[in-house]
């Protein structure tokens, strides 16, 4: 792995940026949560199993390769499968090979559901345009006062917005679709990400512009020292014909200075804060663990319904007899 040091990058791999030993923003919500699992799922713990990408994440990926990035990159990373399955032997051996390709694996059913979300997203009345143009998938790296390697991955940057494409997955709860955003928001720690983000494209005019022609690297300055900006989340849902459910595209606005806004804040603190602690108790080469001092209730500490007493089971008379 070749670090790179600190700076906006241009046209970075996926490959190249997951790579950095740094801290994203998905990295700082589980510091944030459960502090101590951070390593278990990191590059430090050598017995992490190698993951395989889910349904959602293929499709999600796909998604951005061809919205982000245009029709060619979608053809060259995004490959249809021959197969049904990949129960034989052929068929295991043409995926493993994608795989290593750092190909997405692809029905005919997911290329046409990717086709159809890409559209709906690229023709929205008010974001349509914006989303043609800007830039894509812009990497920030930077270091924290503290010392922290921190990274960051604009899906679409704009001089007035950036914009983060977001999977409703199966966790979406609310009566109306604005309620299912903004309660996706708060259960997966998304402000976290959106301060982050922000506190990204502050770093943005003080680092150095890799990679890109000369006319983008005075736009990366240009949209550097703008300063009034605004947040996007475009959530989507993607279409799904054996359930029959309708895709849905729902864009979300957070101005600066929001309560999203603080709350990532106040979570991003709290998470730099237990990656230190961590950190400097165990190291990296030491499996993280929570030991916690022996601790003895009070009876009201208790839930409620700790009294809670069920009845003892009887049986009616004539079952009595008939037994």
């Amino acid at each position: 792995m070749i670090e790179l040091p600190d700076g906006v990058y241009i046209g970075l791999s996926d490959e190249k940026y997951f790579a950095q030993d740094r801290l994203g923003s998905t990295d700082l919500v589980v510091l944030h949560r459960d502090p101590a699992s951070w390593y278990y799922g990191s590059r430090h713990n050598p017995d992490r199993p190698i993951r395989t990408p889910s349904p959602e994440m293929q499709f999600g990926s796909a998604l951005h390769a061809l919205v982000l990035e245009g029709e060619a990159v979608y053809q060259d990373k995004a490959v249809i499968s021959p197969f049904e399955d990949f129960r034989s032997k052929e068929a295991r051996i043409w995926r493993d090979d994608a795989i290593i390709r750092g190909k997405i694996i692809m029905t005919e059913d997911m290329d046409r559901r990717v086709r159809h979300m890409a559209a709906l997203i690229l023709n929205h009345p008010e974001l349509g345009a914006p989303m043609r143009g800007g830039m894509s998938e812009v990497a920030i790296l930077w270091t924290d006062p503290s010392g922290v390697k921190l990274r960051a991955k604009i899906d679409k940057l704009l001089p007035k917005f950036a914009i983060d494409l977001k999977s409703y997955g199966g966790d979406a709860k609310g009566r109306t679709i604005k309620e299912q955003c903004l309660n996706l928001v708060a259960s997966r720690s998304m402000d976290v990400q959106r301060f982050m983000y922000w506190r990204a494209r502050q770093q943005m005019a003080a680092l150095p512009i890799y990679g890109g022609t000369p006319d983008q690297q005075a736009w990366i300055k240009r949209v550097a020292a703008v300063e009034d900006w605004d947040w996007c989340w475009i959530f989507y849902r993607r279409r799904d014909d054996e359930r029959g459910t309708a895709p849905i595209v729902q864009p979300v606005i957070r101005p600066t200075n929001d309560a999203s806004f603080d709350s990532g804040r106040q979570k991003m603190d709290v998470a730099l804060a237990n990656y230190r602690t961590f950190r400097d108790r165990f190291g990296f080469d030491v499996p993280w663990a929570v030991v916690e001092q022996q601790w003895m209730p009070k009876d009201h500490d208790f839930p409620p319904w700790l009294s809670e007493v069920s009845d003892p089971v009887t049986f009616p008379a004539d079952q009595e007899q008939a037994a």
